[in-house]
């Protein structure tokens, strides 16, 4: 099954994620030669290929390429609203992989799939959830993916619950 953020701004808890759902975040995000200025200024990241363009075709890049970790960490970024805004703790990542270049100008979607899901044995307020978040070019291409696990806050027990009802925000 696979649907958009049914969540709201409160998003999803424990209980909403069964093994197999497919989640499609929005919006996407185009990215832009900004985005690796300013990852290098951030980072201190100076490697040639994602900031001088010459060199970047001189090895045979059609352009400046989007560095990858900008890449991975957009495909987490998209996904966070859809899948982790109740998050006790991160608890892991066992991959992350880049398929495809991406290059200024493309387009990122996600869309999350629930891997795993059980109840923390030493944690009654909370589960264990493992996501695989894939990221698509605007052409549908795979050009990211990311596997993850985060314990997740059961919705009787989530601070952010309590945040927003305190808010004047929720039931």
């Amino acid at each position: 099954m696979t649907r958009f953020n049914p969540w709201g701004e409160e998003g999803p808890y424990f209980e909403d994620f069964e093994v197999g759902l497919r989640i499609w975040s929005w919006p996407c995000r185009t990215l832009s030669e900004i985005d690796n200025v300013l990852w290098a200024s951030f980072s201190g990241d100076s490697t040639p290929l994602y900031i001088d363009r010459n060199h970047a075709r001189k090895i045979g890049y059609r352009d400046i390429p989007i560095h990858p970790l900008i890449v991975l960490n957009l495909t987490l970024a998209l996904a966070v609203r859809d899948t982790s805004m109740n998050t006790l703790a991160f608890l892991g990542s066992e991959y992350m992989r880049v398929y495809r270049d991406v290059y200024p100008g493309d387009t990122i979607c996600v869309e999350s799939e629930v891997a795993y899901k059980r109840e923390s044995r030493s944690r009654p307020y909370a589960g264990i959830i493992t996501w695989i978040h894939r990221a698509y070019n605007q052409d549908r291409v795979l050009v990211a993916e990311v596997k993850r696990t985060n314990l997740v806050y059961k919705r009787a027990y989530s601070p952010w619950r309590k945040f927003l009802k305190g808010a004047g925000v929720g039931d």
